[in-house]
């Protein structure tokens, strides 16, 4: 009897992961969508760029539907935040993600390093 209870056990799980799976995986997306969101993310990319007080080269950006992801690292604390103003002030940005790190043993701030 053990051995049917857990081959059940198993399949009442699986059904239960792939239910799950069926949810968090949308529809797929279209051309247009994606392209919308690799045009928002080089917005934001250009942006975070252009901004003096910001080096921004290690700052990886991802769109999905407005939202933005910003991932990689910063030197300075002030950073992580100035990053996330920066891409909400771009036009088609919705939310954002901070995933920003602090490199804490990077920058000495000299002119080689920005």
């Amino acid at each position: 009897m053990y051995p049917v209870l857990k081959r059940v056990s198993f399949t009442v799980a699986l059904a239960v992961l792939c239910g799950v799976a069926a949810c968090v995986s949308g529809p797929p997306r279209t051309e247009a969508q994606r392209q919308a969101d690799s045009e928002t993310a080089r917005r934001v990319e250009a942006a975070l760029s252009s901004d003096a007080a910001l080096f921004g080269k290690h700052i990886t950006v991802q769109a999905d539907n407005g939202v933005v992801r910003l991932s990689g690292y910063v030197w300075e604390t002030s950073d992580l935040q100035t990053a996330v103003i920066i891409a909400e002030g771009v036009e088609g940005v919705t939310a954002v993600v901070n995933n920003l790190e602090l490199n804490r043993n990077g920058n000495d701030n000299g002119p080689v390093a920005r």
